[in-house]
């Protein structure tokens, strides 16, 4: 048996990487046999024609090394209709057993690929429960895993909490600037607030603006914060994250709470933050409530007034970030590694 991996991108988009190319490798060091097959799906969408058809010819060829009790894992591919037309007419005619697996509500933009691969799947993985929710709908065999991170590379950046407590702690916020222009808008505020407090110093880092000028905008503008950003990490790098979020005292992820794609999401980000050491304040959105439990391994913020008020309490104490911080991490090893979320998959592979 070997499982035939389909992703809707390449290892630089953090969904495929997680939830592809490394679960793949990692069922390969298990035993298992495993392809990951291109082009993905998004290339599949922005290549031009003429070109186009030579990725299509590719795809279709792709199909028929793929044997009767072979298994076909499909990740996030709702993104083109060619692959999408190709794949239900494969599965249609030749039966193959297929595990399909999305991380995002995907369904609010795509809701007909979304429902028919639910339908036509042997198994469906999703990344929360509210996404599980939406999927039992059209199959009752749905598995909730939560993607997952390698803690190694961030233990070995862990915050160090025998050094002295820093004067000017940094509070931190990693990811892609440009997508969470509405999420900024939560914090902005907040640290409106937070720079006024004369009695309560600290450095605002955000990793991932993009050189995007609304992202630089929308902080700069703030009076007396101390700002400061970092355009782009190398992300195929594994310990690039990490490196830089060793130097936070506190791990940010604001969100917007309301609509239906901000209740099925999740965040790698707190994970990050965690594996770290580092003491996570988020937003009560989606996923949080099942990762987070409040006050022992991180900090819900369901209000502007929430936020300012257990940003201050951090900033303020060092021993409360390093009781957070270490239970975090402990959080992260023991539910979020993918030591804990493999056997998880294997279980729905076998399974079918």
């Amino acid at each position: 048996m070997t499982i035939h991996f389909y992703t809707f991108s390449d290892r630089v988009a953090p969904s495929s990487r997680q939830r592809g190319f490394v679960i793949a490798e990692q069922l390969e060091k298990r035993g298992f046999s495993v392809v990951i097959h291109s082009p993905t799906v998004l290339s599949m969408s922005r290549t031009p024609w003429p070109k186009k058809l030579g990725l299509i010819v590719q795809f279709a060829r792709s199909l028929f090394s793929i044997k009767k009790d072979d298994i076909i894992f499909l990740q996030r591919t709702v993104y083109n209709k060619y692959f999408f037309v190709g794949m239900v007419s494969y599965l249609f005619l030749f039966r193959r057993k297929m595990i399909f697996d999305f991380d995002d509500p995907i369904y609010t933009h795509n809701y007909l690929k979304t429902k028919t691969f639910c339908k036509m799947a042997d198994a469906v993985i999703t990344c929360t429960h509210n996404q599980a929710k939406w999927a039992k709908q059209f199959n009752p065999k749905v598995t909730v895993v939560h993607i997952a991170i390698d803690p190694a590379p961030y233990e070995k950046f862990s915050k160090d909490y025998s050094l002295p407590a820093p004067a000017k702690p940094i509070i931190g916020w990693l990811g892609t600037g440009p997508e969470h222009l509405l999420n900024f808008e939560v914090l902005v505020p907040v640290l409106r607030r937070l720079a006024a407090q004369k009695d309560t110093p600290f450095t605002f880092v955000l990793i991932g603006a993009f050189n995007n000028p609304q992202v630089h905008g929308m902080f700069d503008q703030i009076p007396d914060l101390d700002v400061k950003f970092i355009e782009k990490l190398d992300y195929l790098d594994a310990e690039s994250a990490p490196r830089e979020i060793q130097k936070f005292d506190i791990g940010i992820v604001p969100h917007q709470s309301e609509g239906v794609w901000n209740h099925g999401k999740t965040s790698m980000k707190i994970l990050e933050y965690m594996a770290c050491k580092v003491p996570g304040v988020v937003s009560a959105f989606g996923e949080m409530p099942y990762m987070i439990e409040n006050n022992v391994n991180g900090f819900f913020a369901a209000s502007e007034d929430e936020w300012v008020e257990k940003l201050t309490l951090l900033l303020h104490e060092s021993q409360l970030r390093k009781r957070l911080g270490e239970a975090g991490q402990k959080t992260v090893r023991d539910r979020y590694s993918f030591d804990a979320i493999v056997p998880q998959i294997i279980e729905v592979i076998n399974s079918i």
